[in-house]
């Protein structure tokens, strides 16, 4: 397995957490059919959470008694890091919320509402969309499931079923009917649309980058 530490104590939690995301991949894709994300995976994530949660408050913890600070505004960061020299303030400094990161910032929503209060809930999300293409290279057409056609109308030539939404079988183009399936975060201090897999997987990797940056600074 990687290294993605020099120390310890966070990589072992950085390889807990990989593994754990990988888990959570695999659980996830089985969960696309089912209306709700189980019990069990949304177990999964709060530790997953919890481990990359770690991870950042071992690092403040080789310079520091403190945890490592996550903060909404420029003033509540300094009082928060008093304690630190200035290349490390600079160091994290730039990954803070009011640094054009909000993403750290529903990263520490969600790890703090899982642990200390109730599992996050998620919602299940479908994305309906429709493709219509002609076969020689002369376009195509799509639209998603906000779209509605009345009896009587075309598309490429092909007339759409007002019944299905769909074009009616024939020869003339290719028709494709994809289904995105996501399960988004849903909680009200995060904004909508947070898919959950693909943010999950943002917070590994930024937050991995971070350890990296940081512990080029801290003397071992």
């Amino acid at each position: 397995m990687n290294n993605y530490s020099k120390f310890v104590d966070i990589n072992a939690v950085l390889k807990k957490a990989k593994i754990s995301l990988n888990l959570i991949e695999e659980k996830y894709n089985e969960s696309l059919h089912d209306q709700e994300i189980s019990a069990e995976l949304l177990v999964e994530i709060k530790d997953y959470l919890g481990n990359l949660r770690s991870a950042l408050d071992y690092l403040r913890r080789k310079v520091s008694k403190y945890n490592f600070p996550i903060c909404k505004t420029e003033k509540e960061f300094e009082n928060a890091t008093t304690d630190l020299n200035n290349d490390l303030k600079i160091a994290i400094k730039k990954w803070q919320p009011f640094q054009n990161n909000q993403w750290i910032e529903w990263f520490n929503t969600l790890n703090n509402k899982s642990k200390h209060m109730t599992l996050i809930p998620q919602k299940r999300k479908e994305d309906v969309r429709v493709t219509v293409s002609s076969p020689n290279n002369g376009g195509s057409v799509s639209w998603g499931d906000g779209v509605t056609f009345v009896g009587g109308v075309s598309v490429m030539g092909v007339p759409i079923n007002p019944q299905t939404q769909m074009p009616v079988p024939n020869n003339i183009v290719k028709t494709e009917k994809i289904i995105w399936v996501s399960f988004e975060f849903e909680h009200e201090n995060l904004p909508c649309g947070i898919s959950a897999l693909p943010f999950l997987k943002e917070c590994f990797d930024k937050i991995t980058k971070m350890v990296a940056e940081m512990e080029v600074l801290i003397k071992q």
